[in-house]
């Protein structure tokens, strides 16, 4: 009897020890979602709180250009000493390429080859029996996204109206009279068409292929076209300084709407596709 009873307690204080350790584990695993969901809330407000801070910046630096459209001192200044600087001849060609590469010519031909080959991998893919969908919309935003990034940049540059640098304040190389000058052009392209390339090249499936290394190189270079790109026109004449800056916020701020669009696509599309093929396999089982 002794022995019934001290066993009947021993069970009981395992039992009470184990539903401890469950309440504990349960517990901990609620703290560890609630602290995960704080934390995801704080980035995401944040983020918003910061590019809210972005667009009003970029605001007011157009307001600040209508009212005096004349270069700053510090404009001139920025101009003047990058021209005098005595660079080698390779060094300035290098300097000059992305700027060559922004034009309209060569940079549409980029788009259009994007556009086409993203979309030949796209009906490869679909014709061994897998989703294109990632493809085609990778190529869409690539395109359009791009387009729509210049089309903005010169509704805004037409309704600023800022005269472009001309002599003989400095020297400019490329002489542009048609296109106004802030803010550049060719700055807030290049952060939305290299900065988007970026983006998916560090996003899965593209992150977790198996010869990934070989977009070392690539992406090395669309960020030093970003980098480089702002230097570049204001060392040719085209740009002013302010025109420059402008240009990277006002890529900046639309390269984040349309990733964020870009994913909201590819989650929508991804889950409808699901769907989809839930109801598929459902009915082929109730026949």
């Amino acid at each position: 009897m002794p022995n019934q009873k001290n066993q009947a307690e021993w069970r009981r204080t395992m039992d009470n020890t184990t539903d401890l350790q469950v309440k504990q584990t349960l517990d901990g695993s609620t703290l560890a979602g609630n602290v995960e969901r704080r934390s995801v809330s704080m980035r995401r407000n944040v983020a918003i709180t910061l590019w809210l801070l972005g667009f009003i910046a970029i605001v007011g630096a157009t307001v600040m250009v209508i009212m005096h459209p004349a270069p700053w001192p510090f404009d001139l200044q920025t101009t003047i000493t990058l021209q005098h600087m005595q660079l080698p001849s390779w060094l300035s060609s290098a300097l000059s390429w992305p700027s060559i590469m922004g034009d309209p010519y060569p940079f549409t031909a980029i788009l259009t080859a994007w556009l086409v080959v993203l979309s030949l991998i796209g009906v490869v893919v679909w014709l061994r029996g897998r989703s294109p969908m990632r493809w085609f919309v990778t190529a869409i935003f690539i395109f359009f996204g791009t387009i729509l990034m210049v089309t903005i940049d010169f509704i805004t540059g037409t309704l600023v109206a800022r005269p472009r640098p001309s002599s003989p304040l400095i020297h400019v190389y490329m002489p542009i009279t048609i296109v106004p000058s802030f803010p550049s052009g060719h700055v807030a392209t290049n952060v939305v068409y290299y900065g988007f390339l970026l983006y998916v090249s560090f996003t899965k499936p593209v992150s977790q292929w198996r010869y990934r290394w070989i977009l070392i190189p690539f992406q090395v270079y669309a960020a030093l076209n970003i980098l480089l790109i702002g230097y570049s026109r204001v060392l040719e004449g085209s740009h002013w300084l302010t025109d420059a800056l402008a240009g990277y916020l006002f890529g900046a701020l639309f390269l984040v709407l349309l990733i964020i669009l870009y994913r909201w696509t590819l989650d929508n599309l991804t889950k409808r596709r699901a769907k989809r093929l839930a109801e598929k396999s459902t009915q082929n089982q109730q026949a």
